[in-house]
């Protein structure tokens, strides 16, 4: 426990800025899951949209420090080929 006067706001502000990265953090990960769930069911559309939304929260994440630059570029990357994946899968498909 901090004995300081100092170190007792330092704490409560860590504990408000944690809850609040926990939540950013969160959100992102749910809008990358919804990418991933819409190119499992195969559904090119919706994946394009929802990869826009991620990407729009992995920035924001980045933007505020709670995400590296760099892990929120492999993320859009790892989900943005996925999606290309899949839209290479469906033109292949029309294709033939």
């Amino acid at each position: 426990m901090p004995n300081t006067k100092s170190a007792k706001k330092w704490l409560r502000k860590n504990k408000k800025r944690t809850l609040h990265n926990r939540v950013f953090k969160s959100m992102a990960k749910t809008y990358i899951k919804r990418v991933l769930a819409a190119v499992k069911a195969k559904d090119l559309s919706a994946a394009e949209a929802e990869l826009r939304l991620a990407f729009k929260r992995i920035d924001k994440c980045a933007k505020h420090n709670i995400f590296h630059p760099n892990k929120a570029a492999r993320l859009k990357s790892r989900v943005a080929k996925m999606v290309e994946k899949l839209r290479r899968e469906q033109t292949s498909q029309t294709a033939t």
